[in-house]
């Protein structure tokens, strides 16, 4: 199983990938409340950043198809929630509809162009609460191994059965495997936590060559904050 299901393409060697994460995390943060603060209507501002947006891309380097997938695997839970403001009329759930996909794509483009380790190390240095950010490591770096433990309990459960049963008997089933994975879980916490403890964890890990602020930074970060300051300094010259 691969590891890789959120920064599949945080390798790769664009522009954005070279930034520092930290100024990654602030510009696209920025960017994305810009997009949730555009009033309803103002069709044109909110074009505009899907352009900015349709930019992003491109400079990253990540395949269209890969992002276009993401997003329609989210895309149910976006109509569902937009639905759910039927108040709004239709042109008001279109302008949420609209957001809600800019803010997604900005955030695949953040994830991908950042390693998730690197990403954790930027909102640490931000102030983010240790224990939050370890429980985040450990909930990344270990979903892949409780998700592949399964499926082979799973395996086990089918190979020693022929076809199905009653609802009773799988319900029974069902909870006997999350049991056992439960207990499996706690088993595998134990042993990590005495192999870490026995390497020296102290809480953080560290990161190999951890990128620094550069003068890129610097100007990406001069960029956006000139970008988002102009297109709501004319919104509101408009008005």
């Amino acid at each position: 199983m691969k590891h890789n299901f959120i920064d599949r393409y945080a390798t790769l060697d664009s522009p954005l990938h070279v930034l520092e994460p930290r100024t990654k995390v602030l510009c696209f943060t920025a960017l994305i409340v810009a997009v949730l603060s555009i009033p309803a209507g103002s069709k044109p501002l909110l074009f505009i950043y899907f352009f900015v947006t349709a930019i992003l891309m491109g400079i990253s380097q990540i395949p269209l198809n890969y992002i276009v997938g993401r997003t329609l695997v989210i895309l149910p839970f976006i109509v569902l929630a937009t639905l759910a403001a039927p108040w709004k009329g239709y042109a008001g759930l279109g302008i949420l509809f609209i957001r809600a996909i800019l803010c997604l794509v900005l955030l695949i483009v953040l994830t991908n162009t950042t390693r998730f380790i690197e990403l954790l190390r930027g909102l640490r240095k931000f102030g983010c609460p240790q224990i939050l950010v370890m429980n985040l490591s450990f909930l990344y770096r270990y979903i892949f191994v409780l998700t592949e433990e399964a499926l082979r309990m799973k395996q086990a459960r089918d190979c020693r059965r022929i076809g199905r049963s009653g609802f009773r008997n799988e319900f029974k089933i069902l909870s006997s495997m999350l049991g056992t994975l439960l207990i499996r879980s706690f088993e595998r916490a134990e042993r990590m936590h005495c192999a870490m403890l026995s390497r020296g964890y102290s809480g953080d890990f560290p990161v190999v060559s951890p990128r620094k602020f550069s003068w890129r930074d610097l100007i990406f970060l001069m960029l956006v904050a000139i970008f988002i300051v102009l297109t709501f300094s004319t919104l509101l010259k408009i008005k």
